[in-house]
């Protein structure tokens, strides 16, 4: 609940930033100053042409890093989901780094949203800010991608401690990784014969090494 409120900040603080980075641009109070002389130099009209593309792709990398991390927080919740369901330490381990990896999504969503609201009159200004932004959306879609695969793991572990879908090397290597003594982690691995062997004993001994595991 923590990471979709913290999505939802995220859109906000995007959209507001957006808001006030257009908001920003060269328009102000009217002057009556007389009009300047027409000559070669550029004028505001100009600068707007020049800064409308970069503040279009800071614009679009914002929201792009925004969904990214959107779904990086929806998946770090199902992770969780999954570890706490299988109840063992390696799911928790994989729920954990799928929170973390949403943390940096939903971080690089902040920068690009503040780089996005830092561009202000010049073109200069404006494709320096698209650049940031972009820069913050690929690390968000990076941070992504890492709570996918993380997300991946708790599934995968999940569904290893089920007879549907067990997955008896899948389980030797928790077993073997896990913090337990050489004896019991010997006996674990009998068991895990046993289910291998015998389906009909499968479920009463999976549920056996999943209470065991750490």
């Amino acid at each position: 609940m923590q990471k979709i409120l913290a999505v939802i900040a995220i859109f906000a603080l995007a959209v507001g930033g957006l808001w006030l980075w257009q908001g920003a641009g060269p328009t102000g109070p009217a002057s009556d100053a007389p009009a300047p002389a027409a000559g070669p130099a550029a004028g505001p009209a100009q600068q707007d042409q020049d800064q409308a593309p970069a503040q279009q792709s800071a614009n679009a990398a914002a929201d792009a890093a925004a969904d990214a991390a959107a779904i990086a927080a929806d998946t770090a919740a199902e992770a969780t989901a999954l570890a706490q369901k299988a109840a063992v330490g390696a799911a928790d381990a994989a729920a954990n780094q799928a929170e973390v990896a949403a943390e940096a999504a939903i971080a690089a969503a902040d920068r690009a949203a503040d780089a996005a609201a830092r561009a202000e009159a010049t073109p200069e200004q404006a494709k320096a800010a698209a650049i940031a932004a972009g820069s913050a959306a690929r690390e968000a879609a990076s941070a992504t991608r890492a709570a996918g695969t993380a997300t991946s793991e708790a599934v995968e572990i999940d569904s290893a401690l089920t007879p549907q879908g067990f997955d008896a090397e899948k389980l030797r290597a928790m077993i073997a990784d896990s913090q337990l003594s050489p004896q019991r982690k010997a006996e674990l691995a009998a068991l895990l014969d046993q289910a291998a062997l015998d389906p009909a004993a499968r479920a009463a001994a999976l549920a056996r090494i999943k209470a065991s595991l750490p």
